[in-house]
């Protein structure tokens, strides 16, 4: 585990820039706005610089009010880790405890952001970065009352290709009567992580519980129609709908 600090990144917000607010990242109905999570951007800042540098669009998952975009995404022959620019916000709840076999780098762009490694809090701010070793057990956090935006480096694309089909997932499912959005159901979460097992693991359970599961309740998911990681959920035509 490696933390590096870049004075040169991270620059303070003018008192111009804290009167400024973007908001945007709402759900679309066929491309149409609707009530529903909205990411509030400092125009000015880091991430908005990346944001209108990134050659694909501006994703979300409405169910932990997280937004993303895929910044950099290596040929197949390539064996550069795909570069996720991420926000989270003060409501975002941390992704369960999992570990990956290969590294996985964070860089925070703005606010702070904190990472449980091993089950240790290390808080990063701005310009900071910190890689975590294969096989380490780690989740992220957002601990404050701002939005946190930071750069990470995955695994590989099948990283990005898990995170992208549970939050398409969520907007094809929509949102419920009282405006909150379900998510992907259980047999659906547990197909998308039997797809992601031998890449990223969770340990919220044991292995040997969780491949039961798999066999059983992702068996039946699988029979009845349910699908795993799509390839479909990075396409750009999906997020213009959705």
């Amino acid at each position: 585990m490696e933390t590096v600090v870049d004075s040169r990144d991270g620059r303070p917000p003018t008192d111009e820039t804290k009167r400024r607010t973007l908001l945007t990242g709402r759900p679309l109905v066929d491309g149409t706005p609707v009530n529903g999570p909205t990411l509030e951007l400092d125009p000015e800042g880091p991430a908005s610089d990346l944001l209108r540098q990134s050659p694909r669009p501006l994703v979300s998952d409405p169910v932990s009010r997280t937004w993303a975009t895929l910044l950099e995404r290596p040929d197949p022959d390539e064996t550069d880790r795909p570069v996720l620019v991420q926000w989270v916000t003060p409501e975002s709840p941390a992704p369960p405890v999992h570990y990956h076999q290969t590294i996985e780098t964070f860089k925070v762009l703005e606010g702070q952001l904190t990472v449980v490694c091993d089950g240790e809090p290390i808080h990063l701010t701005p310009g900071e970065s910190l890689t975590v070793d294969p096989r380490q057990e780690h989740t992220f956090r957002n601990e404050t009352d701002d939005t946190v935006a930071f750069r990470a480096e995955l695994p590989s694309i099948r990283t990005v290709k898990g995170l992208y089909t549970g939050w398409g997932i969520a907007h094809e499912r929509g949102s419920d009567s009282s405006g909150e959005y379900p998510g992907p159901g259980l047999g659906q979460a547990l197909v998308i992580a039997a797809d992601l097992y031998d890449e990223t693991t969770m340990t919220m359970a044991p292995i040997l519980a969780q491949r039961f599961l798999w066999a059983t309740v992702g068996r039946v998911a699988r029979l009845s129609g349910v699908n795993g990681i799509d390839d479909a959920y990075l396409d750009a035509s999906f997020w213009n709908q959705h």
